[in-house]
């Protein structure tokens, strides 16, 4: 397990390391989850929307709001 030290600012702001931010494909203006468990907070990178364009394709001859419609019944929410 990877460690470093990082200071809280004023505002309670905190810089990810940069070897860190590569480590976990961390990228400016991305988000990231943050979740406190036993003390300890635990911090994730999160698929930027961006990423997933193009992943899904539409059945052929399905205009916009069917092709919606499609994808809400046949697949999960991330």
């Amino acid at each position: 397990m990877q460690m470093q030290l990082a200071t809280v600012t004023q505002k309670g702001q905190v810089t990810i390391p940069f070897e860190m931010r590569n480590l976990l494909g961390i990228k400016p203006y991305s988000k990231v989850r943050i979740s406190v468990h036993n003390d300890a907070v635990r911090l994730e990178s999160t698929p930027d929307i961006m990423d997933l364009a193009g992943f899904i394709k539409a059945p052929k001859g399905m205009n916009a709001l069917k092709a919606r419609e499609y994808m809400q019944t046949h697949y999960k929410r991330i």
